[in-house]
């Protein structure tokens, strides 16, 4: 592993893990730097690893499947079946005469009021949007 350190000029140098506590040199600029310690409350890669456990596709899946729930909930009231004004069972708004725009991410074509993308799932709504 190594340590991240700035020297004073602000120069990000990588320093192995074997130069801690010590002082050197920038190789750009020559000020001095000192190496900190790594500190005790820091997590390893190791430790976070345990702490999240092992990877399991189908949890990975079931949660994909929920956000996608999420974004299909998310959807303008303009997309839902809605009946005419006589009660009949004619949809009023269909999804290919809405307005559309191109999500700035994946540049997939979506419905215009729609603020999360439910391709990419990128939040694309603005402060004009509200």
């Amino acid at each position: 592993m190594s340590i991240q350190v700035v020297c004073p000029i602000g120069h990000v140098l990588k320093v192995s893990d074997d130069y801690a506590g010590k002082t050197g040199l920038c190789p750009v600029c020559k000020s001095r730097v000192k190496v900190p310690k790594p500190s005790e409350d820091q997590l390893s890669e190791d430790a976070i690893m345990s702490i999240l456990g092992k990877y399991d596709p189908n949890k990975a899946r079931k949660k994909l499947a929920d956000v996608s729930d999420l974004a299909a909930a998310d959807t303008p009231r303009a997309l839902q079946n809605q009946t005419s004004p006589d009660g009949g069972a004619d949809t009023v708004a269909n999804a290919a005469s809405l307005p559309k725009k191109s999500c700035p991410h994946c540049n997939r074509e979506i419905v215009a009021g729609i603020h999360i993308c439910p391709h990419c799932h990128t939040y694309i709504a603005g402060l004009g949007d509200f």
